[in-house]
């Protein structure tokens, strides 16, 4: 019997990590076809967020209103909630997107990802400055290992000169920054309203505030086929399936080996950059991505031990 359960668990870890995978893959897609939108169709950031933005959150919302019909218009009731959804919404939704996209139409989806993905250095950062406390060697080796990084995506190791354009670079940190106030700001929320319930009214009400200054209603792009297909891939596979596979990851084998396991997401999105947009990444480029993953896996690893995992 002990066994039989044994295997269970094994299972169903196993289902847990591959489902949160996917997730992280089906993210790094996201970035690669907004890319092809740039190149090949001819649309831009500002547009593609917006859209996406409202799409996805519709799509998310509509999910909420079969399961928590009671619950659906609840965080609108209460002023000091209204307000940190408005902030999410505006800084975390609608400024992590146009930031990262932005970052992509300027480069490329592989390193705006990576560029992105300092963001959890960043929250180590702001989280030990609030609570007083020196990081320890796991922190430390991240925050290293990202600076790295980060300048030989920027230099190719040369300090007199950009391998990546100022503009990219900028916005591609900004993105990192955005990040980590979206993954800071909504918790509160989150706990008490459902996370498919704030991430929802944040990408809905993020994408209706950014459409005041982008008009998407002005279509932008060649439009066929194939950018209805990249589109659908952006906002239903990169969107809404992505973080519904990652949250039940979450789910299944917790947060710290799920967060570990969607960092498939910037080499997924390196990859698909290579194979699909024939992006070619020098030496320096590859170092750069491995010295910010491996802070992400760094900074990983402390969570991953408390889990016993």
């Amino acid at each position: 019997m002990e066994n039989r359960f044994t295997n269970m668990e094994r299972r169903e870890n196993l289902r847990g990590m591959s489902i949160a995978l996917i997730g992280g893959i089906f993210w790094g897609l996201a970035g690669v076809f907004g890319q092809y939108l740039f190149e090949y169709k001819g649309t831009n950031a500002r547009w593609l967020v917006s859209v996406r933005l409202i799409i996805a959150g519709l799509l998310l919302l509509s999910t909420v209103w079969i399961k928590q019909r009671d619950t659906f218009w609840k965080i609108w009731t209460r002023k000091r909630d209204v307000l940190t959804l408005l902030l999410f919404s505006v800084f975390g939704m609608a400024g992590c997107q146009l930031s990262y996209y932005t970052a992509v139409e300027l480069s490329n989806a592989g390193t705006a990802t990576v560029l992105q993905y300092t963001a959890p250095v960043m929250i180590l950062a702001f989280e030990a400055v609030k609570d007083r406390r020196r990081p320890d060697n796991f922190e430390i080796a991240a925050l290293i290992f990202a600076l790295v990084g980060t300048f030989f995506l920027a230099t190719h190791g040369n300090i007199q000169s950009m391998a990546l354009s100022t503009d990219a670079l900028i916005w591609g940190l900004m993105s990192a920054v955005m990040m980590a106030v979206y993954n800071l700001l909504p918790i509160r929320l989150m706990k008490e309203y459902g996370t498919f319930c704030v991430i929802g009214w944040g990408m809905f009400a993020g994408g209706i505030i950014l459409s005041v200054f982008t008009h998407p209603w002005h279509v932008a792009g060649q439009w066929d086929l194939q950018a209805v297909g990249a589109l659908a891939v952006v906002i239903v596979v990169g969107t809404v399936l992505s973080f519904s596979f990652y949250m039940e990851g979450v789910r299944m084998i917790g947060a710290a080996k799920a967060s570990l396991l969607a960092s498939a997401e910037p080499v997924t999105a390196t990859i698909a950059s290579v194979l699909m947009m024939h992006v070619a990444f020098a030496g320096m480029d590859l170092i750069g991505i491995i010295g910010i993953l491996t802070a992400v896996l760094l900074l990983s690893a402390p969570g991953l031990k408390k889990a016993g995992r």
